[in-house]
């Protein structure tokens, strides 16, 4: 369906892509461009300097940046290298929502950090893991800001040790639902299906899909 306006949309993000890398705009990706302080509190790790680019691919108008940051599958030696991402990460992102903001870029750009899965709140100390922690999906944090989100806020709570969610369930349909309506993506829409099936922008109740609502607290 070549006159579908969404993969219109997907042909012009690809197109985007080609003219940043090939094109004059390439340049984006010289990071030498930008002063040495700049780069030093950003921190000079991978991690750092990925967040650095991603503002300047912000600055280009690119829609959607992502950025990996592997290593906390945390099985064995939890806290060793909690030691050294930790305060990678807090650099990274604390200077990127800095940053944004100073280009006045914060407002129309969300922020989004989170993992797949959390990490049990039981230290598994016994060998061969030796100070690990296993995988946990009932109780972990999402982090958002920008782009209509309000600062400084936290929504739901855990039991005082992190084993069960006690206050305002936040599931995957309300943090991407609340997501989508900042950005002005209608929820309830449908979108192509090879086989013509019906698919929803968003899994419903009737699919089995569980919701606390919309992060009206923070929107």
């Amino acid at each position: 369906m070549p006159n579908d306006p969404q993969l219109a949309a997907l042909n012009q993000c690809d197109q985007q892509a080609y003219d940043l890398i090939l094109g004059d705009a390439g340049k984006v990706f010289d990071l030498a461009q930008e002063n040495d302080d700049l780069r030093g509190r950003y921190g000079r790790t991978t991690f750092g300097q990925a967040c650095l680019l991603a503002r300047r691919l912000v600055e280009k108008g690119v829609p959607y940046i992502t950025i990996n940051y592997s290593g906390w599958d945390t099985h064995k030696s939890h806290f060793q290298a909690m030691q050294r991402k930790l305060p990678e990460l807090d650099k990274g992102l604390a200077t990127l929502l800095q940053d944004l903001s100073q280009h006045g870029l914060l407002d129309s750009t969300i922020v989004w950090c989170c993992g797949e899965f959390g990490r049990s709140p039981r230290v598994q100390w016994e060998a061969p893991w030796n100070g690990g922690r296993n995988h946990y999906g009932k109780v972990f944090s999402v982090l958002v800001a920008g782009g209509g989100f309000q600062g400084g806020r936290v929504v739901g709570s855990s039991t005082d040790k992190g084993e069960e969610v006690q206050d305002r369930p936040v599931y995957p349909v309300d943090l991407i639902g609340s997501m989508y309506e900042l950005l002005g993506i209608d929820t309830s829409g449908t979108l192509p299906h090879p086989q013509g099936q019906l698919a929803t922008v968003l899994p419903t109740a009737a699919e089995g899909a569980k919701s606390g609502g919309r992060l009206t607290e923070i929107m």
